[in-house]
């Protein structure tokens, strides 16, 4: 879906409008500009600024100058309701009879009006760049209203070149203009209200103060704990058309609570443009491989065993293919007390009656062993006809509606069916006393740091490894599967190669890299208090929630979060190459991960694993070599 049109959910804040800078670069049309400000009282004045969960209201009463600004048409909606549910990912319930509501649900009606006059708008541009609060919020609405969200700024500093003044120093290059108007952290006092947060002086003033209250990584500099609001005054065309100015004279010093200070602005004006900026041409895109892979790919290449066509393993030694392959893991329990429910298949005409009667068969079996849906961290679907995954896919969405589903694997291969089976699925449960350690990433906006999930399932599930789960117990994390999809537009990446071997390659190295990116996941939301909260932890806390918390929280970033990442300690771990009929968006690679959060791969059981090992035990082309059963000196081509 090239050339979407866009309506860009803006605050009047530096993120928000340099995003729209990247959906002009991606090839997308934004039609339309939407803000939600606060309540306005009997007068029409409203409030300078409100302690909203979700949206920035300092600087409101500018945001009307950016119609003139941009050229494009302004939606405005008052916020209505409160945080009500504060959880750091939202799953949508309709207010009960108290009439409580949310304020993310102030979004619907913004975007059903700016839908009536733009019918054909198809997607939704946010700022979003650390806070799963801000983003999960974004895409509920939006996909409930049929729109694709963009949100290219997300996990930046975790891109190339891997700063967290990254972001800023681009938005200098091409002369986006953003003025501090609001400061509410200890390290930050009212000389930097009305800077050029991209300023070389101010990025220099922001990393000193972030370094005595903040932590790598964990957005300060950016100001994505709430640390410092700005306002976007000028940028670059075509997108700017003309530039905001607020004389020094109607700027007003307005002092607030815990030594926060902010700026009231009176009489701003748009004025002409007069040169300095750059283009939208000249926009950093964070590369597609990250250097560890290019430099993978360029040794694939150079490799004199490239060209030789692979020969089939024809003995491979491992226990977990020391089982009889034929219903032996219909049913298996794991070290967490969790259970696996293997060889699902269906009575049905097509591959969706199949899918029907597989799903409500197996909602019924957990319920008998006390459990539900909610209880499934990840499934194996396996099809007859790769044709059939958009009706199958459907159907199984239908029994999923927490905020993230399992992570799941898809593939087509018929010989490892039974007869007239056209789908088989496999799940594993976690038990209900872990349930609240359950942990799940599902990114359903396009970026640039690895494909979304539109769709029923998680990018990634990280579970207890044992019952006697503790904060420092180690976790299992299930992987998705990884296609090579390029994040941005989600469509399939080949290479520049016209070889096809050399673009099969580039599509194992892009794959695998969305896969050390999940990987890495678990790692980048490892919450770490500060010496003010050592006894006050939050398990759902989110940065966001920074803006209340008064800085009480910091959180670990990993030094990169791609191919690379693996700690040199760790031992390498086993691969299984197997060979099917199709893969999805007929892929020339999926990669299937699982892992675990400690350093060693001693003691793991992964009985979903051993299962698809039982599965296709005939069509492995390439295992663990047979003299290193542990996998340890495995070679990974």
């Amino acid at each position: 879906m090239a050339n979407l049109k866009v309506v860009a959910l803006i605050s009047g804040g530096k993120d928000s409008l340099f995003s729209i800078l990247h959906c002009i670069s991606n090839g997308h049309q934004i039609v339309a500009l939407a803000n939600l400000h606060p309540p306005l009282s009997s007068d029409g004045s409203a409030v300078e600024d409100t302690d909203s969960f979700m949206y920035q209201t300092i600087g409101h009463a500018v945001v009307p100058l950016f119609e003139a600004a941009l050229g494009l048409p302004l939606y405005r909606q008052e916020i209505a309701g409160t945080a009500v549910n504060q959880s750091r990912h939202y799953g949508y319930v309709e207010a009960g009879r108290s009439g409580d509501l949310d304020e993310t649900e102030s979004l619907v009606p913004l975007l059903m009006k700016v839908q009536k006059s733009h019918p054909d708008v198809n997607a939704i541009s946010t700022g979003a760049i650390l806070s799963d609060y801000q983003r999960t919020r974004v895409e509920s609405v939006a996909l409930r209203l049929g729109l694709t969200p963009l949100s290219y700024l997300w996990q930046w500093p975790s891109l190339p070149p891997h700063t967290d003044i990254s972001l800023l120093e681009d938005m200098a290059a091409v002369g986006q203009d953003s003025r501090i108007v609001k400061v509410a952290s200890g390290g930050l006092d009212e000389s930097f209200l009305w800077q050029n947060v991209a300023d070389t002086r101010t990025i220099a003033r922001l990393s000193r103060a972030a370094a005595r209250f903040g932590s790598p990584g964990d957005g300060a500099v950016l100001g994505e704990g709430g640390e410092y609001e700005t306002l976007a005054v000028e940028g670059p065309p075509p997108l700017w058309k003309a530039k905001i100015i607020v004389d020094e004279g109607s700027r007003f010093v307005v002092p607030g609570e815990a030594g926060s200070f902010s700026l009231r602005l009176v009489s701003p004006i748009v004025a002409a443009q007069t040169g300095g900026c750059s283009s939208v041409d000249n926009l950093s895109i964070p590369p597609l491989l990250e250097d560890g892979a290019k430099r993978t790919l360029d040794d694939i290449l150079a490799s004199k065993e490239f060209d030789q066509e692979p020969s089939r393993t024809t003995h491979i030694a491992n226990d977990l293919l020391d089982t009889d392959p034929i219903r032996s893991l219909d049913i298996a329990h794991s070290r967490n007390g969790g259970t696996s429910y293997f060889y699902r298949t269906g009575h049905g005409q097509t591959a969706a009656a199949q899918m029907r009667a597989i799903m409500d068969s197996l909602a019924a079996e957990l319920s008998r062993a006390s459990i539900g849906m909610v209880n499934i961290i990840y499934t194996s679907i396996i099809l007859r006809d790769m044709a059939d995954f958009a009706e199958v896919n459907k159907v199984y969405g239908d029994y999923f509606s927490e905020p993230n589903p399992p992570a799941r694997a898809t593939l087509a291969c018929r010989d490892v069916l039974p007869d007239h089976c056209a789908v088989m699925v496999g799940v594993t449960c976690l038990p209900n006393n872990l349930l609240y350690a359950r942990k799940g990433l599902h990114v359903q906006s396009r970026s640039y740091w690895a494909p979304a999930n539109i769709g029923p399932y998680s990018q990634a599930i990280s579970v207890p490894m044992t019952a006697d789960y503790t904060e420092d117990s180690p976790d299992l994390v299930y992987i998705a599967g990884q296609i090579p999809l390029n994040p941005a537009s989600v469509e399939m990446s080949y290479g520049k190669s016209s070889d096809a071997r050399a673009r099969s390659a580039h599509q194992a190295v892009l794959a695998l890299q969305h896969m050390t990116t999940y990987a890495a996941w678990r790692a980048l939301h490892t919450e770490v208090p500060t010496a003010e909260t050592q006894t006050d932890q939050d398990e759902d806390f989110d940065v966001w929630d920074l803006t209340h918390r008064h800085g009480a929280y910091s959180v670990r970033k990993p030094e990169h979060s791609r191919i690379g990442t693996v700690s040199t300690q760790a031992a390498t771990p086993p691969l299984w190459v197997v060979q099917v009929n199709t893969l999805p968006r007929n892929a020339s690679i999926e990669w299937v991960g699982y892992g675990t959060t400690s350093n060693t791969l001693e003691h793991v059981e992964i009985e979903h694993l051993r299962y698809l090992l039982s599965v296709f035990r005939e069509r492995i082309v390439l295992g663990p070599d047979s003299n290193n059963t542990d996998g340890s000196d495995s070679e990974v081509p």
